[in-house]
């Protein structure tokens, strides 16, 4: 077993440095044979049988073709989630899990009481309402269903292929989130959507132009209708969610959304003058402009129901 994990470090380091090729061998290694790090080293001196080296031979070339880890394992851990993942959606990032926990210490800050449930209870409907846009995986949504098991949450996607691998994320984890197939870009179909209390959403925006720029492991792997926008409306998921907040969202609900750091001040603008107020802007934790909460004051078109 210590033989197989030095052979596969020696063939990434062909292709990555040390430090990488060394983490991605034990990772490739617990994949293969579900034994941890500490476990591996109490058998090091066990062969792996031949199944599992044709399933290392093939991980490591497609490894060696710089396809993302997370893809080739089928695999990705999302704040404290082991989720499947596959090439028709984008693999979730850690700046996405500070997005979910600003919502749960929104949430705890406002006293509801969505975060246990007793035993046999069933789900409560009543508590918190949540819709997570451009679902993909359903990362963002299962793990705040997760988090606060007695909120309701949807989340909905224009891809079947991602909505599927959400779906089985879901039933995997056995985690409750109705997931919907819609066109969020479509006003005819958002009418299939609920009114909720918080919607929040990591939408494509990163613009056709910047294709150039960006890391070919990303580029050549990843969905890009997740990823990329018109150049010349490059802002329109957030226009788009700036309107559909106005139609779905309780009184004095929230858009949380994750931003491209070089439209910051662009999408507050957008926000703001779609009537929304206290737009607030939330660094990740490299310091870059991430996180936009947005608020939407009482309207008289929705029902009168007191969100965060």
């Amino acid at each position: 077993m210590n033989e197989a994990e030095n052979w596969i470090r020696q063939q990434l380091i062909l292709m990555y440095d040390e430090r990488e090729a060394t983490s991605l061998a034990s990772m490739v290694m617990e994949n293969v044979t579900g034994l941890t790090r500490i476990d591996r080293l109490t058998k090091k001196d066990e062969p792996l049988v031949v199944q599992q080296l044709h399933h290392l031979t093939e991980v490591v070339q497609r490894l060696g073709q710089h396809e993302p880890i997370q893809y080739v394992l089928g695999e990705c851990f999302f704040h404290g989630l082991k989720l499947y993942v596959n090439n028709h959606v984008l693999i979730p990032r850690p700046e996405t899990e500070e997005l979910v926990e600003w919502i749960i210490n929104d949430v705890k800050t406002s006293g509801k009481n969505v975060f246990q449930r007793k035993e046999g209870e069933a789900d409560e409907t009543t508590q918190l309402k949540i819709l997570d846009v451009g679902t993909g995986s359903g990362c963002i949504a299962l793990a705040l269903k997760k988090a606060m098991p007695k909120a309701e949450v949807w989340g909905c996607d224009v891809s079947d292929e991602a909505l599927n691998v959400a779906r089985r994320n879901g039933a995997q984890l056995d985690i409750r989130v109705d997931f919907q197939g819609i066109n969020f870009l479509d006003e005819s179909q958002q009418r299939s959507l609920p009114t909720v209390d918080i919607i929040v959403s990591n939408p494509p925006y990163v613009p056709e132009k910047d294709k150039a720029t960006m890391r070919p492991n990303v580029l050549a792997h990843e969905p890009h209708t997740a990823l990329f926008v018109p150049d010349d409306d490059a802002l329109i998921f957030y226009k788009t969610l700036a309107l559909f907040g106005h139609k779905r969202l309780y009184e004095n609900g929230c858009i949380y959304i994750e931003i491209s750091e070089n439209a910051a001040k662009e999408t507050v603008r957008i926000f703001k003058e779609a009537g929304y107020n206290n737009v607030e802007i939330k660094k990740d934790m490299q310091g870059k402009d991430r996180m936009i909460k947005a608020h939407l004051k009482a309207h008289p078109d929705l029902p009168g129901k007191k969100a965060i």
